[in-house]
């Protein structure tokens, strides 16, 4: 799938023409904050505009595939996660209460 189509099944996508970039203010952005604008000139794309908030929310989204990425090639940590699978299929679990109880009497 194509970077362009994902923008096609948000709601909150708005399509602007250039044109009408210069009706844009501080108040009319914040009137709707949820808002992403694609903006084109032509049907050709040239840039999107979005919230701060939304920004710094696909910026975390971001960082934490990444974060997930980098774990999944540590062999190390692959290891381990495959291990706590295991250990999971297996019954071989304890909820958290026992676990408290457990360093709670050491």
């Amino acid at each position: 799938m194509a970077a362009s189509a994902l923008f096609n099944y948000d709601p909150n996508i708005k399509h602007v023409g250039v044109s009408k970039l210069r009706d844009l203010n501080a108040t009319k952005l914040k009137e709707r904050p949820e808002e992403t604008l694609f903006i084109q000139e032509n049907d050709r794309p040239l840039a999107v505009l979005l919230s701060y908030q939304r920004f710094l929310e696909i910026k975390d989204e971001f960082n934490a595939l990444t974060g997930m990425i980098e774990m999944l090639v540590s062999d190390t940590e692959r290891k381990s996660l495959v291990q706590a699978f295991e250990d999971l299929r297996a019954g071989r679990v304890r909820s958290l209460a026992e676990i408290e109880a457990e360093l709670e009497n050491e």
